[in-house]
C-alpha cells in the first residue's frame, strides 16, 4: 500500500517541477508525510509549497512558515495529467508572485515581536531592582515589596495598569500624592 502513496507516486513529477522553477527548489525529503509533497528553496527562506490530492486535482499551496505571523496562502489547482513544465508555470504565476513581499513582511513582524519581548525583559529588569517580581496569572508581572505591599502590573493597549494591595491610609495618601506629581 505504501508503495502507491501520494508522495511516491508524484515525487518524480515534482522533482522535474523543481528543476524548471530553478532557484534551488527541491522536494523536501525530511517532510514525513505520505499524503503530500513539500517543496522548499534556500533562496526563499521560511517559504514552502505543499502539494496534495483532493477531488482528483492537485492542490498547491504556498505560504511563509512562521509561528508568529499568519501568511496569506497562495493556492492553485491543476490536473494530475498536466506536464511538469505547465505545473511549474502555474506555480510561478499564482504562488511565487508575492513570495519576496510575504517573506519580508514576516521578517519585519518577527523582528518587531523580538523587540517587544526584549523591551518587556528590560522593563521587568528595572522593576526587579525595586521589588520582588513573581508570576501573576493574566498580568505582565506580580510584585511584592519589603513593606508588605503586593499587587500586579498589567498591559492594556499602549499603557500599564497597576493594582496595589495592602495599603494603609497613610500609604494611600502618599501614593496618591506621588501619582499627582507624575
Amino acid at each position: 500500500m505504501e508503495k502507491y502513496s501520494f508522495f511516491n507516486r508524484y515525487q518524480h513529477v515534482f522533482e522535474i517541477v523543481c528543476r524548471v522553477l530553478g532557484n534551488g527548489w527541491r522536494v523536501n525529503l525530511l517532510d514525513d508525510c505520505d499524503n503530500r509533497i513539500k517543496l522548499t528553496s534556500p533562496q526563499f527562506k521560511n517559504f514552502s509549497i505543499h502539494v496534495r490530492m483532493e477531488k482528483e486535482r492537485l492542490i498547491i499551496i504556498g505560504s511563509v512558515d512562521s509561528k508568529y505571523w499568519h501568511s496569506p496562502c497562495h493556492t492553485c489547482t491543476v490536473s494530475p495529467q498536466r506536464n511538469p513544465v505547465e505545473i511549474a508555470t502555474d506555480i510561478e504565476k499564482k504562488i511565487l508572485i508575492n513570495v519576496q513581499k510575504d517573506i519580508e513582511t514576516a521578517r519585519l513582524y518577527e523582528q518587531e515581536l523580538r523587540n517587544k519581548i526584549e523591551q518587556k525583559k528590560i522593563i521587568k529588569g528595572m522593576l526587579s531592582q525595586l521589588a520582588y517580581l513573581d508570576d501573576w496569572y493574566g498580568a505582565f508581572t506580580g510584585f511584592k515589596v519589603d513593606n508588605g505591599l503586593n499587587g500586579n502590573i498589567s498591559e492594556y493597549g499602549h499603557g500599564y495598569e497597576m493594582r496595589v494591595q495592602g495599603l494603609n491610609i497613610d500609604q494611600l495618601i502618599r501614593l496618591m500624592g506621588l501619582i499627582k506629581q507624575l
